[in-house]
């Protein structure tokens, strides 16, 4: 048997060798898969609950047509929704005209402040996710696929209250990776400024 052992000895090392390197091999391509796997899952539970998400999407909707509009807050509505300075009385009678006869003057304000918060956490919301796609816990293909629109749109409307958001608190990194990502997913030809 010791000589059929040293008689093969190269030829079992070799097995051997190749064995080993085969599994090497099998181990590396496992946690590959995983990663990509584990990317790919988080790209679809991360995200908040959708019925919760929805909520604040009808909230924002029904008081300043987040979702409905064609253009970005203006500057009353931006300052309206900061809630920070005090209206005047014709800029409380100009937003009140966009909630109709059925709201009062004062409700109004309270009612924009309220979505001031409400927006400020859904922008929050898409802020986490778009820094889970920045460090790689994401993947951005996959997240690109499912919400581009959806965050592109939210951030062009959004984009002056942000603005004054940030130069409220003298902090220009507010809302920045969702500024990256953007970026990453919608590129802009050199020679040109970057739209987010």
């Amino acid at each position: 048997m010791w000589d059929f052992i040293v008689k093969y000895a190269e030829t079992i090392t070799a097995i051997a060798s190749t064995i080993g390197l085969i599994s090497l091999l099998l181990i590396y391509k496992q946690l590959r898969d995983s990663r990509i796997w584990n990317k790919l899952h988080f790209t679809y539970t991360f995200f908040p609950n959708p019925c919760e998400f929805e909520e604040i999407e009808i909230f924002l909707d029904e008081r300043v047509s987040f979702w409905k509009r064609d253009s970005p807050f203006s500057e009353l509505e931006v300052k309206a929704l900061l809630g920070r300075e005090t209206l005047t009385e014709e800029e409380q009678d100009t937003l009140a005209k966009s909630f109709g006869a059925s709201v009062n003057k004062d409700q109004t304000v309270r009612e924009l402040c309220e979505a001031g918060r409400k927006l400020k956490l859904y922008m929050n919301q898409i802020e986490s996710y778009c820094a889970a796609i920045s460090s790689g816990i994401i993947d951005s293909e996959s997240a690109r696929n499912l919400y581009h629109y959806k965050f592109k749109r939210a951030y062009e409307r959004a984009l002056p209250w942000i603005e004054k958001f940030r130069s409220a608190r003298n902090e220009a990194s507010i809302y920045i990776e969702t500024a990256k990502v953007l970026n990453e997913w919608y590129p802009v030809p050199k020679g040109q400024k970057k739209k987010y």
